[in-house]
C-alpha cells in the first residue's frame, strides 16, 4: 500500500509499470516453487484492477489540469491491435469504461478527444465478451445523450458494420434502435452514411448481401428512414442490373463480330489456291502463339471475353442473391394481416413510388422490376394497384412519349404474365386499352394523311402492341359462357388492322406474327395479306420505289417522312417486354408460382418469337 501512499512522488503510469513488472516477477518465481494459489491470484487480479482505477482516475484529474499525458497513454493502449501484447486487457477495460461512464462531464473537453477515438473506434468491439460488452455499449449511450457531437462518429461505426452478417450485428442495431426512440434527431447522419458505406458493385458478393440484409433489418425500426433505405437497394440493384446487361450486350456485340470476321475469312479462304492456303494456315498458328503470353495465359480477344463471361457470372451472383433476399423480405411485409395494419400498405407505397422514380424511366432492366412483379401478386388488392398505377402513367398527359409507351410495355408484359391475376382484371384492361384505341382512330385518323411522320402515332402503337400481347397469352380467356368475344374483340381487331394507321407494320414484328397466326386460328380477324402488301412495300421502297407511287392507298405516305434514328429508337422501345424470362437461377425459381411461360400457353403455334 505504500505504493499508493507515495504516488503524489511519481507519475501514476510508472505505479502501474513498477506493478506489472513486480507482478511479472513474482508470476516468474512462483513458476519455478509452485506455491501460489487461486486465491493469491485472485487478490493479485484485485489489486491490479484497483491500481488500474486509480491510474485512470489520475488520468481525469491531470485532464483538469490541461495535461493529457496519461489520457494519451491510456488511448494509445486501447488503439493498438487486439493481437498486441500492450494492448488494453479485458479486465483494464472494464474499469476504463466504468470510470469513464461515472465521469463522463470530465471528458467534455477536445483534450480527451483521442481517448474517446480510440474507444468508439475500438477494434471489433462487438466482438467482445458480453459483460464487457455490456459495459461498451453503455458507455456508448451515455456518451452520446450527455456530449451529442460524438453521435456522428458513433453512428458512422454502426453504419460502417453494415457489411457484416447478421448475426454479428445485433449490438449494431441495439444502439441504432435505442438511439433513434431516445434522440429522434440521430437520424440525421443516418442517411448520409448508409449510401456512403454500401460496398460497390464489384465488392464482394458476401458484403453486398450483408450490407443489403442489414438495411431491410434496419427498415424494421425505423420507418422514418424507409424510403431513405428502399430507394438506396432499388438504386443499386438497378446499378448491378444495367451493369450486367452492358456486359450481356458486349459480349453479344463480340460474338456477332467474330462470326462476321468468321464469315469474311472463310469467304476469302474460297478464292485462295491450295499453296496460298497452306501459308495461310501457317501464318494463323503463329498468330494463335503469339496469342500466348509467356504464362500461358490467353492474350487479345480471347482474354477479354473471358474476362467478360466471369464478369457476367460474378454480376449475375450478386444481382440474384440480393434479389432474392428483396423478394423474400417483401414477402413477409405484405400479408394480410400487414395490410389491414397499415405497415404492409406502407411498404407497397414505397416499391411503388420507387418503381414509378427509379425502374420505369431506366431503359431495360431485365431483373430489378420482378421486386414490384413478385410483391404485387400476393394480394389481389395490391395487383389492382400496379394495374392502376401503369394505366394512369400510359394515359397521363403530362407523361412524355417514351414514358406512356414504356408503361404500355409495362401494362402488357405483366398481364401476359402475372399468373396470380384474375380473369375479371384481365378482361377490365383488354376493355380499357379497346375503349381509348377505338376513340384514338375516331378522333385522329385523318391526321395519318396529313403531313408528318407516323412516329407521331407512338403512342397508339404502343397500345395496340401491348393489347396483342396480351391476347396472344390470354386468348383463352376473352370468350364468354356462349363462345362470344369480350369487348367485341372480334369487331374491334378488324378494323384496327385494317385502319389508315396500319399498326401490323409498326408494331413489333414477333408479336404482329404471332397475333396473326393466333387470330386466324381462332377466327377473329386476317393479318396476313396485310402483312404481305406491307413487306411488298417495304420492297418496292428499297429498290427505289416508295410509297408516293401508290396512289389511292390507304396506307400514308407521311412514313417516309419518319427519319431512321426515330424509328430506330421507337422499333427499340416496342421490343422491350419487362417481364421476359429471368437469366437468374435462384430468383427464377422463386417467381415460377407467380410466372407464365409462353410454352405454357402456345398450344399449337410456335414458341419462338414472343420469348427468350
Amino acid at each position: 500500500m505504500m505504493a499508493f501512499e507515495n504516488s503524489g512522488k511519481r507519475p501514476a503510469q510508472d505505479v502501474v509499470v513498477s506493478a506489472m513488472e513486480s507482478k511479472k516477477r513474482k508470476v516468474e518465481f512462483s513458476d519455478k516453487i509452485t506455491m501460489h494459489t487461486g486465491d493469491d491470484d485472485h487478490d493479485d487480479a484485485n489489486i491490479s484492477t484497483e491500481m488500474y482505477k486509480r491510474f485512470v482516475k489520475s488520468a481525469l484529474d491531470e485532464l483538469e489540469k490541461n495535461s493529457n499525458t496519461q489520457v494519451g497513454l491510456i488511448a494509445s493502449q486501447v488503439a493498438l491491435p487486439r493481437k498486441s501484447e500492450d494492448h488494453v486487457s479485458l479486465a483494464n477495460l472494464d474499469v476504463l469504461l466504468d470510470v469513464l461512464s461515472d465521469n463522463i462531464s470530465r471528458i467534455e473537453t477536445s483534450r480527451a478527444s483521442p481517448l474517446i477515438q480510440s474507444i468508439v473506434h475500438l477494434e471489433k468491439w462487438w466482438e467482445l465478451p458480453s459483460q464487457t460488452l455490456g459495459k461498451y455499449i453503455f458507455f456508448i449511450r451515455v456518451l452520446c445523450s450527455s456530449i451529442p457531437k460524438w453521435w456522428q462518429d458513433v453512428s458512422m461505426v454502426l453504419i460502417s458494420g453494415f457489411h457484416l452478417p447478421l448475426e454479428m450485428t445485433v449490438s449494431h442495431h441495439d444502439m441504432l434502435r435505442y438511439f433513434l426512440k431516445m434522440i429522434p434527431s440521430s437520424m440525421g447522419f443516418i442517411d448520409i452514411y448508409m449510401p456512403k458505406f454500401f460496398p460497390s458493385n464489384n465488392d464482394s458478393c458476401k458484403n453486398l448481401v450483408n450490407y443489403v440484409a442489414n438495411l431491410l433489418k434496419f427498415t424494421s425500426y425505423c420507418k422514418e428512414l424507409q424510403f431513405q433505405a428502399w430507394s438506396l437497394i432499388i438504386e443499386r440493384v438497378i446499378s448491378l442490373d444495367v451493369e450486367l446487361q452492358n456486359e450481356l450486350d458486349e459480349l453479344d456485340d463480340d460474338i456477332e463480330d467474330e462470326d462476321l470476321d468468321l464469315a469474311d475469312d472463310e469467304e476469302a479462304g474460297d478464292d485462295e489456291e491450295d499453296d496460298e492456303e497452306a501459308v495461310d494456315v501457317e501464318t494463323r498458328d503463329d498468330d494463335k502463339e503469339d496469342d500466348v503470353g509467356e504464362d500461358g495465359e490467353i492474350e487479345g480477344e480471347e482474354e477479354y471475353n473471358v474476362q467478360a463471361t466471369q464478369n457476367i457470372k460474378d454480376f449475375s451472383k450478386k444481382l440474384d442473391a440480393i434479389l432474392t433476399m428483396v423478394t423474400e423480405c417483401l414477402r413477409e411485409k405484405v400479408t394480410p394481416e400487414s395490410l389491414k395494419s397499415g405497415e404492409g400498405v406502407s411498404v407497397f407505397n414505397t416499391i411503388t413510388t420507387l418503381f414509378k422514380t427509379h425502374v420505369l424511366p431506366t431503359y431495360f432492366t431485365r431483373s430489378v422490376q420482378y421486386i414490384m412483379f413478385h410483391i404485387s401478386q400476393h394480394q389481389i388488392e395490391l395487383m389492382d394497384s400496379f394495374l392502376v398505377t401503369l394505366i394512369d402513367i400510359s394515359f397521363s398527359p403530362t407523361e412524355t412519349a417514351e414514358t406512356r409507351i414504356k408503361s404500355l410495355q409495362y401494362l402488357g408484359s405483366f398481364i401476359a404474365r402475372a399468373k396470380k391475376l384474375s380473369r375479371t382484371q384481365i378482361i377490365f384492361v383488354a376493355s380499357y386499352l379497346a375503349s381509348w384505341l377505338n376513340r384514338y382512330v375516331l378522333e385522329r385518323e385523318e391526321e395519318v394523311d396529313q403531313p408528318g411522320g407516323m412516329d407521331r402515332f407512338k403512342h397508339f402503337y404502343g397500345a395496340f402492341q401491348a393489347l396483342c400481347y396480351i391476347f396472344c397469352f390470354r386468348h383463352t380467356l376473352f370468350r364468354d359462357a356462349d363462345g362470344n368475344w369480350e369487348c367485341e374483340l372480334d369487331k374491334f381487331f378488324q378494323r384496327m388492322v385494317i385502319s389508315k394507321f396500319n399498326p401490323l407494320k409498326y408494331c413489333n414484328e414477333n408479336v404482329m406474327l404471332m397475333f396473326a397466326r393466333i387470330s386466324q386460328h381462332e377466327d377473329l380477324a386476317y393479318c396476313f395479306s396485310i402483312i404481305e402488301n406491307n413487306n411488298n412495300q417495304r420492297l418496292r421502297g428499297i429498290i427505289g420505289r416508295g410509297d408516293k407511287e401508290q396512289k389511292g392507298s390507304v396506307y400514308s405516305s407521311a412514313a417516309s417522312t419518319w427519319s431512321l434514328a426515330t424509328r430506330q429508337q421507337f422499333i427499340d422501345l416496342q421490343s422491350y417486354f419487362p417481364y421476359d424470362p429471368l437469366i437468374l437461377e435462384r430468383s427464377k425459381e422463386i417467381m415460377k408460382e407467380f410466372y407464365i411461360e409462353w410454352s405454357e400457353v402456345s398450344g399449337e403455334y410456335e414458341s419462338d418469337g414472343l420469348e427468350d
